[in-house]
């Protein structure tokens, strides 16, 4: 909920919308109003051209990219759907996968998400364009400033860091994009995405797909070009902890390798960015994800969030996720496999799960009767204080940030990359580092997640899936890894999942209709 560098830039974000266009790629018609951005000439609005005159307008739309990161409750409708709906990070991240039910009031509360957690999604789902839109919007907003503040007279370490900025907002929007709609998990030459660079223009709108391998390129320097630029966390006042930083583009560089499965390399900067000594494990877990817990010693990436009566800035993900016996909708349910998935004493479990009947910290009882479980997230969970009602902004302000890039994720990485390289010694290192995280918070240690010390390749693989799947829990990263580990259709084939076909989604087909036979959909749909 801290108020930084995307929060005090707020109130100048509205003139850096002004070079918004209708759209933002492809002629869709994303925004009410608007059947195709490419009709007519807009008229009395600033242009690109016109906007971009000095560090201020670089600034200002620099706050504009960070918030195209953020996903609002109340956005622009996609192909008529009311504004009325969740994140799609959790839909597709947890809900898809063997973590997390729908949950909700019923089966037709939101349907479009009971269509993902079965594999019966179609190019028509609701939450499918609304990923696609959001993301897109991240590049196209990222793309301005990488094409115009080249032209800006201002201070050129200032200009530097701004590009340098633009590049991880575009990587880290151009990643999703194809973990979700175009990566290929075994051989790493999937279709891709449609890849933009420059302005969309009327020339040059309707664009077919990058293939894989030309969107890891572009990810990839534009993350070691950055990474060049960005300052260490270190280096930032409190007020700036929100921002992109060297360690975070280090990271999702990282990120990537692992994705493609590129070992030696992803081994090698996991090693970097470890030795840095700029990150270490947080001592309380359970403390990572309350309030007090933001942008900790263990967090290097985090999309910010805050509750301000003057401006929509509030988390989604409170509310939709909490209990509806408190003030929730109840979404996102944890399945009783994730729940036998944790050691009984594991202090993970408590930290990540709710049950039926617990009573929290504020003296809240939370019931588990409107669970299809009978459980709830806690990592989303806030104490009463802190409910939107109470900081009197609506219910759909939550405070909590989203712990996107923290450095337990670096550690199993680096674990996972080293052991595929068969240095189980270091892979083992990584991995106790993050049991013994976990089992320090254990009233009596002793005896609580031991040491794994296997150093079969195959045993020692299982174990380090096995602790992504803990660690993680409910932070909507599930169904990517089951997905880039090749253990999708064993894992969900009985919800539905098929081989083939649901390693990535569909292409929104507005996007198809109106691309004038330059998308194709992926196979299956």
């Amino acid at each position: 909920m801290m108020l930084s560098l995307l929060q005090t830039a707020r109130s100048r974000i509205a003139t850096g919308r002004a070079l918004l266009l209708c759209t933002l790629l492809l002629g869709a018609g994303v925004w009410t109003g608007c059947d195709n951005m490419l009709d007519i000439e807009p008229q009395g609005e600033q242009t690109s051209a016109s906007f971009f005159t000095s560090a201020d307008d670089a600034n200002r739309a620099l706050a504009g990219a960070y918030d195209a990161l953020q996903q609002q409750y109340e956005v622009p409708t996609y192909q008529g759907a009311p504004t009325f709906l969740a994140g799609y990070d959790m839909v597709f991240g947890e809900v898809a996968s063997d973590n997390a039910f729908k949950g909700g009031e019923s089966q037709n509360d939101q349907p479009d998400i009971d269509d993902v957690q079965s594999f019966t999604v179609n190019p028509n789902n609701l939450y499918i364009g609304k990923m696609w839109s959001s993301l897109y919007e991240a590049v196209t907003r990222s793309n301005r400033i990488l094409n115009n503040v080249p032209d800006i007279e201002m201070d050129e370490a200032e200009r530097a860091d701004i590009l340098a900025q633009a590049r991880f907002i575009r990587a880290y929007a151009n990643f999703y994009l194809l973990q979700a709609f175009g990566m290929d998990p075994d051989s790493n030459n999937g279709p891709g995405i449609v890849l933009l660079t420059g302005e969309v223009t009327i020339g040059n709108a309707d664009q077919p797909r990058s293939p894989e391998p030309e969107v890891w390129t572009l990810i990839e320097d534009d993350l070691r070009a950055a990474a060049q630029e960005l300052p260490t966390k270190g280096e930032l006042s409190s007020s700036e902890y929100g921002r992109a930083t060297m360690g975070a583009a280090n990271t999702l560089l990282v990120k990537a390798h692992i994705f493609q499965k590129e070992w030696s390399e992803a081994e090698t900067l996991a090693r970097q960015v470890i030795n840095s000594g700029e990150y270490r494990l947080a001592d309380d877990f359970g403390g990572i994800f309350r309030t007090s817990g933001e942008h900790g010693p263990g967090s290097i990436f985090e999309i910010n969030y805050a509750q301000d009566a003057n401006e929509i800035e509030g988390y989604y993900g409170n509310v939709w996720q909490a209990s509806r016996s408190t003030w929730g909708f109840g979404f996102k349910q944890p399945t009783q496999d994730l729940v036998d998935a944790f050691d009984s004493n594991d202090p993970r479990l408590d930290a990540t799960i709710i049950f039926d009947g617990e009573v929290m910290p504020d003296g809240t009882t939370v019931g588990g009767a409107t669970s299809r479980s009978g459980y709830h997230n806690e990592k989303i969970w806030i104490p009463q204080d802190l409910y939107p009602s109470n900081q009197g902004v609506g219910d759909y302000e939550g405070p909590s940030n989203v712990r996107y890039l923290r450095f337990a994720n670096l550690l199993l990485w680096h674990a996972e990359a080293a052991n595929e390289l068969g240095n189980a010694p270091a892979a083992l290192e990584s991995l106790n580092r993050v049991r013994e995280r976990a089992r320090q918070n254990a009233d009596n240690p002793s005896g609580v997640l031991p040491d794994i010390t296997t150093t079969n390749q195959s045993e020692l693989r299982e174990a380090i899936y096995r602790e992504r799947r803990l660690e993680f829990a409910m932070e909507d990263l599930r169904f990517f890894d089951l997905m880039r580990q090749g253990r999708a259709d064993e894992v969900l084939s009985d919800a539905g999942f098929v081989a083939g076909t649901h390693e990535r989604m569909p292409i929104p087909q507005r996007e198809i209709d109106l691309s004038d036979g330059a998308l194709q959909q992926n196979p299956g749909y």
